[in-house]
């Protein structure tokens, strides 16, 4: 079976950046998602489509194409005590909502007295990422897939978190676009 829009699709993947790998899930579950529902980066999904089931191959993700290219307007000042619960350093990652409720990440990027610097681009934006891919499953949606956009295979885990918390694919790092 060939990749095509809406069907289920299971990958074993290693993503390196810089020579470096930053996710893999060689070895353990496949990662199942809706192909051409937007649920990985742009430039994975444009590469796979048309591959079919045992198909394997290494992929070169532009950053335009992957986590984006990096905005050096995209940073902002927090009043530091809008932060006053938690205990930040240089370097921490945190969650949190844009303006239409939607998660976000920011790294937090300077300290001062009074306000804490934030980066609103993705950890790897600017990067371009490599990936060895081999499609492992490829499989038409149930009714309920295709309502909900979610592969069977994921729905516990979606119920298992909270519309706030991270985790999983939807960290980001797994070829997932934010």
């Amino acid at each position: 079976m060939t990749i095509e829009q809406d069907q289920i699709v299971a990958i074993e993947y290693a993503a390196s950046a810089n020579g470096e790998v930053i996710d893999s899930n060689m070895g353990a579950q496949p990662l199942h998602f809706m192909f051409g529902r937007g649920q990985m980066m742009p430039g994975l999904e444009s590469r796979i489509a048309g591959m079919n089931t045992g198909d394997s191959a290494e992929l070169h993700i532009p950053a335009a194409e992957a986590y984006g290219e990096h905005n050096p307007e995209a940073f902002q000042n927090v009043p530091k005590e809008h932060l006053a619960h938690l205990e930040i350093e240089v370097g921490m990652v945190l969650q949190g909502q844009d303006n239409n409720g939607s998660p976000v990440m920011v790294t937090v990027k300077e300290i001062h007295d009074e306000h804490v610097i934030m980066d609103h681009n993705h950890p790897l934006a600017g990067q371009n990422v490599d990936f060895n891919v081999t499609i492992k499953d490829i499989r038409n949606p149930t009714e309920d897939e295709l309502s909900s956009g979610v592969a069977a295979e994921n729905q516990q885990h979606v119920h298992d978190h909270s519309p706030n918390e991270g985790g999983g694919c939807g960290g980001g790092s797994c070829g997932c676009h934010s």
